[in-house]
């Protein structure tokens, strides 16, 4: 027995799967660094981890869950060497994350949803923080965040329903001026929160005026999370950004030249247009995206996009979301000019979270956008590959006055 519990003690990598009896066991490997844990979904009794605070030597730590409830020590003390902190695959957790006391955390994972502790900006070793919701009755964890400078990612969302106690424009002029002060961003999600079953996006025109220091940043996602009048400006100065996932209520034809000469980097383009656009967006030659692989063009106004000569040379797949009911019934003009195209793939919309229901309309709107880009697939000199998608799309629910 000396000798397996010495064994044990050796061990600086671990991985477990398991109900909540082989918990206990946890204390046995005292010297372990790398500690990922499953928790089996059938447990009946809540996990109780909190002995995880005694592993004073971990530096990485996952926990996955779809149990009742995984209970975890809300101030983690005792890890003061912890580095990695990954709670996104729990769904219910008691932790308070009072976690100024983990001088070296540097990548904190939590639950979609999680609230924003009010004390983050204590933590300012931290690079890269996903899954908090951004309080909207409070001001002091929003303006923390702009203290933690060393962010590398970032990733957020918000509650639905408006302010508690505070102006719409204080919340969003705290955001705004907090990332203003992120320099080192590399990534930035913002995301809808999902209540009720009904996705809102965030009406962001406040962040329109940014002049965002983060000019190394390589991926940008506001695609559904936010909801812009129109493109902002500041987007433009991005000169390292890679992806782009935007959503807009008007796009003009000098929109995407800006993203297309401004983003010379550019390979993922995601574009979510409300409503059928008021203009063409012509995309040509000296519209730039030199090295765009894959376009998604979100918008049931498609002939009103169309490719002139020279258009996206490098692209190799182009994605297209539509309502098949609001759907102009045609595809985007000029598709043989895309002389890289691969494959061409279709999806329709849902909105709000709300799966829609296929009606013998639906039947007959899902054969003709098969038959219109099809058709159009086998007329393109490069004979892409077409798909329709069995799946479907949220669009987000708009945010109300």
């Amino acid at each position: 027995m000396t000798t397996a519990v010495n064994y044990l003690a050796q061990i600086r990598s671990l991985s477990m799967l398991g109900q909540s009896n082989w918990v206990p066991s946890l204390l046995e490997f005292k010297f372990v660094r790398v500690l990922s844990l499953a928790i089996n979904g059938r447990a009946e009794m809540p996990v109780d981890l909190t002995i995880i605070n005694q592993l004073s030597q971990l530096r990485y730590l996952k926990v996955l869950g779809i149990g009742k409830s995984t209970i975890i020590p809300c101030q983690i003390r005792g890890l003061r060497l912890l580095e990695t902190l990954d709670l996104s695959g729990i769904f219910f957790c008691s932790i308070s994350l009072e976690i100024v006391d983990m001088p070296r955390l540097s990548h904190l994972t939590v639950p979609h949803g999680t609230r924003l502790p009010d004390r983050i900006g204590k933590v300012k070793s931290l690079r890269t923080l996903h899954g908090f919701m951004l309080p909207m009755d409070s001001l002091e964890g929003i303006i923390g965040l702009g203290e933690l400078t060393a962010l590398s990612d970032l990733e957020f969302s918000f509650p639905n329903g408006g302010c508690t106690g505070l102006s719409k424009a204080a919340w969003m002029t705290a955001l705004s001026t907090s990332l203003d002060k992120l320099g080192n961003l590399k990534q930035l999600r913002v995301n809808p929160f999902d209540v009720f079953k009904q996705v809102v996006a965030l009406r962001a025109d406040a962040l329109s005026s940014l002049s965002p220091p983060f000019r190394n940043l390589e991926l940008l996602d506001l695609k559904y999370g936010c909801t812009f009048s129109q493109v902002p400006r500041w987007i433009g100065h991005l000169h390292s950004l890679r992806e782009l996932y935007i959503g807009a209520k008007r796009v003009l034809e000098e929109d995407v030249a800006l993203i297309g000469t401004r983003l010379p980097s550019l390979i993922i383009l995601s574009l979510r247009i409300l409503g059928i656009p008021t203009e063409r967006i012509v995309i040509g030659g000296s519209t730039g995206f030199l090295v765009l692989s894959w376009f998604w063009f979100d918008c049931d106004g498609m002939s009103f996009l169309a490719f002139e000569a020279g258009a996206m040379p490098a692209l190799r797949e182009l994605e297209l979301v539509l309502d098949g009911h609001e759907w102009d019934k045609a595809a985007p003009a000029g598709l043989h000019h895309l002389l890289s195209l691969e494959k061409i793939t279709t999806m329709r919309a849902r909105y709000g979270g709300k799966r829609q229901r296929l009606t013998a309309t639906g039947e007959d709107d899902t054969a003709l956008i098969r038959s219109v880009f099809q058709e159009a697939a086998d007329t393109l000199p490069t004979r892409p590959e077409f798909e329709l998608s069995t799946s479907q799309k949220i669009r987000p629910m708009e945010e109300e006055d």
